[in-house]
């Protein structure tokens, strides 16, 4: 778990002196929102109380010679397929908001990516996400640009 203010003290260079504390307290919020929709949980529809999982059934399994009743829970989790990232998705489309409103360089990347150089937006991010686990940056970028096009 990182520190946002000491890592957003490491890019006060960035944004206007006026703006400096804004900006750090909406990336405090972002950072925090991050870590509060990370963690999974279910509501339940009975009681209206987040639990981890809900019990949606059970069914009869044949194992060996005997029958089982099995018990079937909800996650919340899909279990084919990429697993989503939600809180990650969230995270960047508050940075490129709180980057564009508040910092001195527009909230731009570079599509060469080994010959070109590298924007500041662009050395935030690349500091920032993997340190919360998120590997692939590219790839949520253009998700984020894809997804704002067709809305």
């Amino acid at each position: 778990m990182i520190s946002p203010d000491r890592f957003f003290a490491r890019y006060t260079f960035y944004f206007a002196p006026g703006a400096h504390n804004e900006a750090r307290k909406l990336f405090r919020r972002a950072i925090r929102q991050y870590y509060v929709v990370q963690r999974r949980y279910v509501i339940d529809a009975e009681s209206g109380k987040r639990k981890p999982r809900v019990s949606v059934g059970m069914f009869i399994q044949q194992q060996k010679k005997q029958r089982r009743i099995v018990e079937r829970f909800y996650t919340g989790r899909s279990s084919a397929g990429r697993p989503q990232r939600p809180e990650i998705k969230l995270l960047i489309a508050r940075l490129f908001i709180l980057w564009g409103r508040y910092a001195l360089t527009p909230a731009t990347f570079s599509w060469k990516t080994e010959v070109g150089r590298q924007t500041s937006f662009e050395a935030f991010l690349f500091e920032l996400l993997p340190q919360l686990g998120a590997k692939d940056i590219r790839r949520y970028v253009e998700a984020h640009w894809r997804e704002r096009k067709q809305k």
